[in-house]
């Protein structure tokens, strides 16, 4: 079931919060072996959703999640649950609770469960040596994505409704992919990361994974605290960088990409090649991330650096040998990139590329 029906039968009385979390918690119970959360607070979440289900009987709206079961991501702090970003290193300080989760609250969701993550949000496989890995909901012999991979595991198997992720160069979109369902990266800033633990302040973003792209504009409307439209333009031109995918994708992927270029022209969408070379960006995107998330866990890395597992390490220790010039030249280096990317954009509405190269 998505968001917006569930929403929908509650505001009939065909449903309860407490009957929502129930099946939410007997799917939890039932798919224990994908290992989609870090932190499960079953009886705290029964009360509340108590409390909610009485409110509604008598009338009283919280707001437009009232009763809505959530999850969301382990290094966004919530209220009465542990914060441990899929690491065992000490963390930078945190707030008692992140503003995006306050945002949920306020609009009446029940947060029950936090889900497990890419240690530190540094990787896109979702595999964790401390926590374990987070298997694809669809077959568990495959990766989940990362690094919100419990979030979009969680929403794939109906653990909760929708899940709160972030995204700093991949992490809500990849997982979301891999595990069937939609995830959704808002403009830099729309939506608030007071809080919660960053990986790379000027590139970290955050946002939901949910099973509908109504259900993202949804919960992203209230993560915002704006109006968002919805509805583009009618007859969207998408332009298809196939310079820049020349030579990346897997034959499975390529296939399937080609097929849906195939059928866009009966969906009265027109597609036109653009030009994205988009030379070292990867190369630059790496230098930005680790030299800004070495400094935000310099003190763990000189004080215990056990606490974090060898391939991690090994990013954040080259990301601190990285020097403020380096630093500063990939700041520049991107703008030139932005400027690329924005001339790429003239004329089309959406860039449409494959999330990733591989199953």
């Amino acid at each position: 079931m998505d968001l917006l029906t569930a929403k929908a039968l509650l505001e009939r009385g065909e449903t309860t919060p407490l009957a929502l979390l129930e099946e939410a918690l007997e799917r939890a119970r039932a798919f224990q072996d994908r290992n989609a959360l870090a932190h499960l607070d079953e009886e705290g979440a029964k009360e509340e959703a108590q409390r909610l289900t009485e409110e509604l009987r008598q009338g009283y709206i919280r707001g437009p999640l009232h009763g809505i079961p959530l999850t969301v991501k382990d290094l966004f702090p919530v209220k009465g649950m542990p914060t441990r970003a899929g690491t065992r290193a000490p963390l930078p300080p945190l707030p008692e609770e992140a503003q995006a989760v306050r945002r949920l609250r306020e609009a009446g969701a029940l947060i029950f469960a936090k889900t497990n993550m890419h240690e530190v949000a540094l990787g896109i496989t979702g595999e964790n040596p401390w926590t374990g890995p987070v298997r694809n909901a669809l077959d568990a012999s495959r990766q989940a994505g990362g690094s919100s991979s419990g979030s979009a595991v969680a929403v794939a198997l109906g653990i909760g409704l929708a899940s709160l992720g972030s995204d700093t160069g991949g992490s809500i979109r990849i997982p979301a992919a891999f595990n069937g369902v939609v995830g959704f990266k808002p403009s830099y800033g729309r939506v608030s990361l007071e809080g919660a633990l960053p990986l790379s302040r000027s590139t970290d973003h955050a946002g939901p994974i949910a099973k509908t792209v109504r259900d993202a504009h949804f919960l992203t409307e209230i993560l915002a605290g704006e109006s968002i439209p919805l509805e583009g333009p009618q007859n969207p031109t998408f332009g298809v960088p196939l310079d820049f995918l020349e030579g990346r994708l897997g034959v499975e992927v390529r296939r399937a990409f080609q097929r849906l270029l195939e059928e866009l022209p009966s969906l009265r969408a027109e597609v036109r090649e653009v030009s994205l070379p988009l030379p070292g960006v990867y190369e630059v995107y790496t230098r930005l991330v680790r030299y800004e998330a070495a400094r935000i866990h310099e003190k763990a890395l000189r004080e215990h650096p056990e606490g974090f597992s060898p391939q991690v390490r090994e990013a954040l220790m080259a990301g601190l040998a990285l020097t403020e010039k380096d630093y500063r030249d990939a700041v520049a280096e991107r703008e030139a990139l932005r400027l690329q990317l924005v001339k790429a954009l003239r004329g089309v509405d959406a860039l449409l590329l494959p999330a990733q190269p591989l199953p």
